[in-house]
């Protein structure tokens, strides 16, 4: 197995992602990393951010409608929810006992490493000027 260190810039991505809650984007980040370490490149950002990620450091989060790339971390058990309409991201705490999920489908012996919640609507803000009814909710668009 290939050793590596640990790199300043490497720490500085690590504790800009453990100080927020805000699950920025590579970009944000960047530009964060920028105002402690000047010279970084965002490929310097992008190589750590995967390394991080393959380590089990950060999460990746995958937004919905074709957004960028968001990351994590904070690593303890939660949800993120995501508004339809302006592109908030949110923890949401998982229901009690949600740790101890099982899979139980016909005789399939499964193995869950991990639960990737993501859940869709819209936010305080933008729910009130929604323009669907309650019977739009249950239909497929």
């Amino acid at each position: 197995m290939k050793k590596t260190r640990n790199t300043r810039q490497r720490g500085v991505i690590l504790g800009i992602l453990q100080e927020t809650r805000e699950h920025p984007t590579a970009e944000k980040i960047y530009q964060n990393a920028r105002q402690i370490i000047p010279n970084i490149s965002l490929g310097t950002v992008y190589r750590n951010l995967n390394f991080l990620q393959n380590q089990g450091l950060v999460r990746e989060i995958h937004s919905c409608y074709g957004s960028s790339t968001r990351f994590d971390g904070i690593l303890a058990p939660h949800a993120h929810f995501h508004c339809v309409r302006c592109g908030i991201l949110f923890d949401i705490a998982l229901p009690q006992g949600f740790e101890q999920f099982q899979l139980n489908q016909m005789d399939m012996a499964s193995t869950i490493t991990s639960i990737d919640l993501n859940i869709m609507g819209e936010c305080a803000k933008c729910a009130p000027c929604s323009s669907f009814t309650t019977e739009d909710q249950g239909s497929t668009h």
